[in-house]
């Protein structure tokens, strides 16, 4: 019972990121493009800055590995990144409308708010994946991973029905009112979910002192020779690539080839986080205990392609109901792939190096959605210069998806995943983790 009360605490803070996510991707995207009129390559610019910085994740996760403030390891950069992460979003937002009138001044803007916003999303992110690998064993992992990232696609859910009725009609002052609301509920629920979570006393300082035996450099050396390592980083990245890309996309797909409005296009959201909802419950209450990490998340790939896929098809015969019901597919295969990936990417910590290698893995997921949002912007751009066709243009950036799913799919069988831990201390002596009699 305090193993689940616990998790079900710590999804608020996934709740509320997962607001401050549907704000950027799903509502600031769509605005940007349809509303305000930037090319698709400025948008894709400005929503990459996070990813663009994420090597200050290692960093980040070395220090809050090392160095305690106030005896807490992970506390003060999950605080701290929510509120970056919010003053930039609302900053960004600011910049984004001033472009209109302003194009030097609202981009200057813009870019150093996206720069903020990605310094903060990188520290709160590094930091949560690192307390979860704390709190939790191996045994609670794929129900924690699950639950917790149920919960953050929750937030997505419920940010879109509820951004996409709060945002119509449209005005400037409406969107700035719904963006200052929603990040104040983000840093709240933020306070209320991790506060008094982490372990904390000797036994935490005693791995800090041990990862502080080896300075960031060398430890980041040793750590990136492990081919495991290597090999295990392209395949997150491409596993995400093919996954996550589409946020950046399917909106503004929605407005040009269906001619769907701001709300519903922003209501896609939640259909696809509806199908991930699903699928995160089913494989990490029950499907990756039975059938093992890699067996799930092959089959969860196999279904990205083949709803990216089924996507473009919709867009050829113009079938809205039939792309809305590929949106809700490549949402439930994406929770297929991420209860698999995001288990793996707890199992492969130590207690002494859980922030940098979280750090590593989540840098991959970052750089993997820079490739896909500047790619896919240029490619939106290039396409639709050379073609006319939205469709074309689109369709192009989903295949790009598909054949990252395939590379992922090869990679995937010469993953092991005890190899990152060879040489050092088992992951089950990490520090105060919960038992399986306090379930």
């Amino acid at each position: 019972m305090r193993v689940r009360l616990l998790i079900l605490r710590m999804a608020l803070f996934q709740l509320g990121f997962g607001l401050v996510s549907v704000l950027v991707l799903g509502l600031l995207n769509r605005v940007m493009f349809a509303e305000i009129g930037l090319p698709a390559t400025l948008i894709g610019l400005l929503l990459a800055m996070p990813s663009i910085i994420s090597p200050v994740r290692l960093w980040l996760g070395y220090m809050s590995d090392s160095r305690p403030i106030l005896g807490h390891r992970r506390l003060p950069y999950i605080l701290g990144g929510m509120v970056l992460s919010v003053v930039g979003v609302l900053a960004g937002t600011l910049g984004a409308l001033w472009i209109v009138e302003s194009a030097l001044l609202g981009l200057l803007v813009a870019l150093i708010a996206f720069l903020i916003h990605g310094m903060g999303k990188n520290a709160m992110a590094t930091a949560f994946q690192a307390l979860i690998a704390d709190v939790y064993d191996e045994q609670h992992r794929p129900q924690a991973t699950a639950v917790l990232k149920a919960a953050f696609i929750f937030g997505i859910v419920g940010g879109s029905v509820i951004l996409g009725q709060l945002i119509e009609p449209y005005s400037p002052e409406r969107l700035l009112a719904v963006v200052a609301g929603t990040g104040v509920v983000a840093v709240v629920m933020s306070l209320l979910g991790c506060v008094s979570v982490e372990p904390t006393g000797e036994a935490v300082e005693a791995v800090s002192q041990r990862a502080r035996e080896l300075p960031f450099g060398p430890a980041l050396k040793a750590t990136l020779a492990n081919p495991q390592v290597r090999l295990f980083f392209f395949f997150i990245g491409a596993a995400l690539l093919s996954t996550l890309s589409q946020d950046v996309f399917l909106e503004p797909y929605g407005a040009t080839v269906f001619g769907m409005s701001v709300g519903q296009t922003v209501r896609l959201n939640m259909y696809w986080g509806a199908g991930m909802l699903l699928a995160l419950m089913l494989a990490g209450i029950w499907l990756v205990n039975r059938f093992g990490r890699k067996p799930v998340t092959a089959v969860g790939l196999a279904g990205v392609a083949a709803a990216f896929a089924g996507i473009i098809v919709a867009g050829i015969v113009g079938q809205q109901i039939f792309f809305v019901g590929l949106v809700f597919l490549l949402g439930f295969t994406s929770g297929i792939v991420a209860s698999g990936t995001l288990t793996m990417m707890v199992d492969f910590t130590t207690p002494e190096k859980a922030g940098l290698l979280m750090g590593t893995w989540t840098i991959a997921h970052q750089m993997a959605q820079v490739v896909g949002t500047l790619m896919g912007g240029v490619l939106v751009d290039g396409v639709l210069a050379a073609t006319g066709s939205h469709l074309a243009a689109f369709g192009t950036v989903f295949g790009l998806e598909i054949g990252m799913a395939a590379f992922a799919l090869v990679l995937l069988p010469r993953i092991r995943l005890a190899s990152v831990t060879d040489g050092e201390a088992p992951i089950s002596a990490g520090i105060s983790r919960l038992s399986a009699s306090g379930s």
